[in-house]
């Protein structure tokens, strides 16, 4: 079998081979400017792939920025959640403490109105000299008085003041040996 041939309209001849496919031989001036205009586009590749480096740096790099800035957004929901919570917690705290300070100012009160009573009853201090002085200072007199050693006055139930007859002349004497001294004494006091 011969090889057959095709003279083109361009200038190259084609030949069929045995095996049937087809071979195009091109002039050479024609094949120098194939090549150069292949180099010509292989530099434009080299350009586009150049490009295409820089925009995936480029991408990438905003990329980051993208999820850095969607990090930080989730972070800020959670503690605006947080603070939510937080706020609900501290008006808790507020509401307790309010409670807290009313009941710490009754309380304060009590025991200032008990001590001024107290220094009133057992140390016969006139209200005059204790009206208007606060918790501290009541404690303050008496812890001062306290301290000098003034003995309060015991109470008069026998309407002697106290500080007569004393305990020592009862002792050992019957029940009804103590009621005739009573009605005795009360005898006396007509």
């Amino acid at each position: 079998m011969a090889n057959e041939y095709t003279l083109n309209q361009d200038g190259s001849i084609t030949i069929k081979g045995e095996d049937g496919k087809s071979i195009k031989f091109v002039k050479e001036s024609d094949l120098g400017a194939v090549k150069v205009a292949l180099k010509e586009k292989e530099g434009e590749i080299s350009k586009l792939q150049a490009n295409i480096t820089d925009l995936t740096t480029k991408y990438e790099t905003e990329h980051q920025e993208v999820l850095k800035e969607r990090a930080v957004k989730e972070q800020l929901e959670v503690d605006a959640k947080e603070a939510g919570t937080f706020k609900e917690k501290v008006a808790a705290l507020e509401t307790q403490l309010a409670d807290l300070s009313k009941v710490s100012g009754e309380t304060a009160t009590k025991l200032t109105e008990r001590l001024r009573n107290q220094l009133k009853t057992m140390y016969k201090i006139p209200d005059d000299k204790l009206s208007g002085k606060s918790l501290a200072d009541l404690e303050t007199i008496e812890s001062t008085l306290q301290m000098t050693g003034l003995v309060t006055q015991p109470a008069n139930y026998d309407g002697k003041g106290g500080a007569q007859g004393g305990g020592e002349d009862l002792r050992g004497k019957s029940p009804l040996a103590l009621a005739t001294m009573g009605y005795e004494e009360k005898g006396k006091s007509k």
